[in-house]
């Protein structure tokens, strides 16, 4: 595929990403409508602090570059995402965006009639850079009594620097004796 092809696939796979993100989640996108097709790129996918999304050349021609897209449609939602904060709270933004796209991917692929192998989807989440983030906060969520996807959306919707915060609050409505246990699953993660 030439690049100008890959570049209009990938904007039109986006344009149709993007909308559905902002009605599940609540929150309006801030894309800027640009993308980079990049033969080398330390990631799948990226999310630039300029709003432009880059994706890796090799991702477009396969099934699972889906879940890149609404990874980095996510980040293009994420309230408080600038080079600062992303950089001392990584984790905090890495760890909510790859689970809620792991939580949302089912129903925005219903939605735009996409079928990929549950199977390949699957394989690339196990295979993912960030599964040590995606599991440190699902050890937080586990010590909360909060639906998953709706601790993931709250979690988008909240600035990146002040997320361990809100974390630690809600870990602090818990009952006395099950704060204890919370907070020492919060000291350990992200």
């Amino acid at each position: 595929m030439q690049g100008s092809d890959a570049e209009a696939q990938v904007h039109a796979e986006l344009e149709q990403i993007m909308p559905l993100i902002s009605t599940l989640t609540g929150l309006p996108t801030r894309w800027s409508g640009m993308v980079e097709i990049v033969e080398t790129l330390e990631f799948k996918g990226k999310k630039r602090f300029s709003c432009d999304i880059q994706i890796q050349a090799s991702l477009v021609r396969q099934n699972v570059r889906w879940s890149t897209l609404i990874h980095e449609s996510l980040h293009a939602h994420s309230a408080g995402y600038n080079g600062s904060d992303y950089r001392l709270y990584r984790g905090w933004e890495e760890g909510v965006v790859e689970q809620l796209q792991r939580l949302l991917r089912p129903e925005i692929l219903s939605r735009l009639l996409v079928v990929v192998a549950e199977a390949d989807l699957l394989e690339a989440d196990r295979q993912h850079p960030f599964n040590d983030r995606v599991q440190a906060l699902e050890a937080i969520h586990r010590c909360l009594a909060v639906p998953q996807t709706a601790f993931y959306k709250q979690l988008l919707a909240t600035p990146i620097a002040q997320r361990p915060v809100e974390t630690l609050r809600q870990i602090q409505q818990l009952p006395v004796l099950e704060q204890r246990s919370a907070f020492y699953v919060y000291l350990r993660e992200p």
